[in-house]
C-alpha cells in the first residue's frame, strides 16, 4: 500500500496529519483504535467490506465520498480493491470545534459529510482533480484553518486538549489522575465535558489512550511485554493483556506478529 503524509503545522494542535492512502488490488485489514478522529475522503471505489462503523441504515460509510470517521473503542475490519482515500487524522475535540457536534454522537459511528461541510462539493471536485498529494493537502489544510478559525469553541478546546494531556502522561507514569481534580470541576460536570469534547468517560478515554500508547510501543520496539507493561502505565503484565484483548480483539503478542509499516494498521 502506498502512503503519504503531510503535517499540517497551522492546525496544531487539533489535527494531526493529512495522509493519503491507496492500493491497486484487492486487501483486507484491521484498524484498531487510535484515539483519533478522522475526516476521510474516498477518491475510489466503496469498500467490499466494512466492519465496526455505521452510517444510518448502512455498514459502509465508503459509498459517499466523504464522512467523518468517529472514535473508535474497537477494531475496524474492512476489505477493498482500489483503496484511495484522502484522511485528515484529529483529535476527538474537533468534532466539536469543527462541527459543533458532541464528539459522543459518533463514537463507533461515522457522519455523511454533506451533513458537515457546505463546501462538500467544491472539495470533491480540487481532491479529484488534478496536482499532486502535497499541493491537495495544502489546499485542504487552508480550508480547514479557515473553519478553525471560526469556530467559537476553538480557545476552550485547546485548553482542554492540554489539560487532557498532562493527565495521559500522569497515568502512563503510574500516577492516580482524578479528571475533576485536574480541571476544577465536579465529578458529574467533568464527566459530561469528557463525553461532549472526547467521546468517553474520563476512565475510558484515559484507558483508550494508555492503550494507543502500547499499540506504538509495541510496533516500534522489541522490548517485552512486562517492559511495554510498565512503560504504559499498566500494573502488570496481566492487565495489560487484558485491556489491549478490550481494545484489539486481540493480545499483543498477536499484534506484534501482525504488524505491518504502519502502527494499529494490520494485513489480514
Amino acid at each position: 500500500m502506498e502512503a503519504n503524509f503531510h503535517i499540517p503545522h497551522s492546525l496544531a494542535p487539533l489535527v494531526h496529519v493529512i495522509w493519503e492512502q491507496r492500493s491497486p488490488g484487492s486487501s483486507a485489514w484491521r484498524i484498531l483504535p487510535s484515539g483519533k478522529v478522522e475526516l476521510i475522503f474516498n477518491l475510489g471505489p466503496p469498500m467490499d467490506r466494512v466492519e465496526g462503523k455505521r452510517v444510518g441504515g448502512s455498514f459502509d460509510p465508503t459509498a459517499w465520498f466523504c464522512f467523518l470517521s468517529g472514535l473508535h473503542t474497537r477494531p475496524l475490519d474492512m476489505s477493498f480493491h482500489n483503496f484511495h482515500v484522502i484522511g485528515v487524522q484529529m483529535e476527538p475535540i474537533a468534532v466539536k470545534a469543527l462541527f459543533g457536534i458532541p464528539c459522543e454522537e459518533v463514537r463507533d459511528w461515522a457522519v455523511h459529510g454533506e451533513e458537515l461541510l457546505a463546501e462538500i462539493r467544491m472539495i470533491e471536485d480540487h481532491l479529484r482533480g488534478p496536482g499532486t498529494f502535497h499541493e491537495k493537502a495544502c489546499w485542504l489544510e487552508r480550508l480547514l484553518h479557515g473553519l478553525l478559525a471560526r469556530s467559537p469553541d476553538l480557545e476552550r478546546a485547546v485548553q482542554l486538549r492540554g489539560a487532557v494531556a498532562v493527565m495521559v502522561a500522569e497515568g502512563k507514569e503510574g500516577q492516580r489522575v482524578r479528571a475533576e481534580d485536574r480541571l476544577g470541576y465536579s465529578r458529574m460536570h467533568t464527566n459530561r465535558l469528557f463525553q461532549e469534547w472526547m467521546g468517553l468517560p474520563p476512565g475510558a478515554f484515559l484507558r483508550l489512550q494508555r492503550f494507543v500508547g502500547a499499540v506504538h510501543h509495541l510496533h516500534g520496539s522489541s522490548d517485552e511485554l512486562t517492559s511495554v507493561a510498565y512503560a504504559n502505565g499498566y500494573h502488570d503484565q496481566a492487565h495489560f493483556i487484558h485491556s489491549f484483548q478490550d481494545f484489539a480483539g486481540m493480545a499483543p503478542g498477536r499484534y506484534r506478529a501482525l504488524r505491518t509499516e504502519l502502527p494499529g494498521q494490520l494485513a489480514l
